[in-house]
């Protein structure tokens, strides 16, 4: 009795700072003890001491079934499957999941006939569908940032207003205006795309790989920058002709490439670069030893896809659901352990769209 009556007579404020250094899992828990914490941990001024205070934690996002998005979390060392699609009141065999930045995920609906963009908090189990674009019909280019600052975040969408346009349209969804800001129009060649690309963040400018259709020079190396409103062509040469699946990834304020070599339809190599701003050129930083490459259950046909974060890169097939993961403070390589929710299916191929491979960190503020 003693006990409870200190701990009801410490003031909300002190209440709030002890409870901002908990985990975003064991604020969740608490949430569910009564109604006077339930209400203080939702309150605006506990969200905004956690989001400052409290110990970050981040995932990988690797794979999802028809219920679950396989999520590997390095500082447990464990796989969490999360409900993402439950959460979000969402169909899998609906949406595609696109980006994810500050806390939100962003997803496109698919199989109908203009697309729909959904962006969601799963941790709060809020969602918002994005009101149509002004113009783009057809997707390209994709890409989104959060701005933890201003609880906001700005999604990007390149893409033309009927399949064989080759006039390109620039426009950003701005959550802070609830609105499409039309950005431009283009007729740049390397923005006339064969699939659809995803684009990364990084200092000002979204980045991204995209093969042209009108030119036989294979992948191009491409830039936005959000304030200034231009697309460039970086023209960095890639660093091998026989590079396959190709990621971008951001970790710290590097901007890296990996990608299989393949010779003779033979996996050689699986290797990193980092981009030297200085000669705009890739420099081989990283490569997967031969004793690890001969582990990977996959032909040199299957998709390989890379997510890095600070100073950590996963590896991910969609056959024979391995990952592996590279330290690059410590370059040491590091196979995950198996998912038990997937053990089953650890011989099967799944779907090209079942491989997600983006970097997740949990929100209990982030805005939809």
């Amino acid at each position: 009795m003693v006990e409870r009556s200190v701990w009801y007579r410490l003031p909300e404020e002190v209440t709030e700072r002890i409870f901002s250094y908990l985990p975003i899992a064991s604020v969740l828990r608490c949430r569910c003890v009564c109604r006077s914490w339930n209400s203080l941990l939702n309150s605006r001024s506990f969200l905004e001491l956690w989001g400052r205070v409290s110990p970050r934690d981040f995932f990988f996002l690797v794979y999802h079934n028809s219920q679950l998005v396989a999520a590997y979390s390095p500082s447990s060392g464990r796989w969490n499957n999360l409900p993402i699609f439950d959460r979000c009141s969402l169909d899998p065999g609906r949406v595609l999941l696109l980006a994810s930045s500050g806390g939100l995920l962003c997803f496109r609906n698919r199989n109908s006939d203009y697309p729909t963009l959904i962006v969601c908090n799963p941790v709060t189990g809020t969602s918002r569908v994005l009101p149509e674009m002004l113009r783009v019909r057809y997707i390209d280019i994709v890409g989104m940032v959060a701005d933890k600052a201003s609880n906001s975040y700005r999604v990007l969408v390149t893409g033309t207003t009927e399949p064989t346009s080759n006039e390109s349209i620039t426009e950003v969804y701005d959550s802070r205006v609830e609105g499409w800001i039309h950005h431009g129009f283009s007729k740049l060649d390397f923005l006339q795309v064969w699939y659809e690309v995803h684009a990364i963040w990084q200092n000002g400018s979204f980045y991204c790989l995209a093969t042209p259709v009108n030119t036989a020079r294979g992948y191009r190396f491409i830039c936005y920058n959000l304030e200034r409103r231009q697309w460039l062509d970086l023209n960095v040469k890639m660093p091998s002709s026989d590079i396959r699946s190709p990621s971008l990834v951001v970790c710290g304020d590097k901007i890296l490439l990996t990608g299989k070599i393949v010779v003779d339809y033979f996996i050689r190599s699986i290797c990193i670069w980092e981009l030297n701003w200085g000669n705009l050129k890739w420099v081989r930083v990283g490569e997967m030893p031969e004793d690890e490459l001969t582990k990977i259950m996959s032909p040199y046909s299957v998709l390989l896809q890379c997510q890095g974060l600070n100073d950590l890169m996963c590896f991910s097939t969609h056959r024979g659901w391995q990952s592996i993961m590279y330290d690059l403070s410590e370059r040491r390589w590091q196979w995950l352990p198996e998912n038990d929710a997937y053990e089953k299916n650890h011989t099967v191929a799944m779907g090209r769209n079942s491989l997600i491979g983006l970097p997740y960190e949990p929100s209990l503020s982030a805005k939809v």
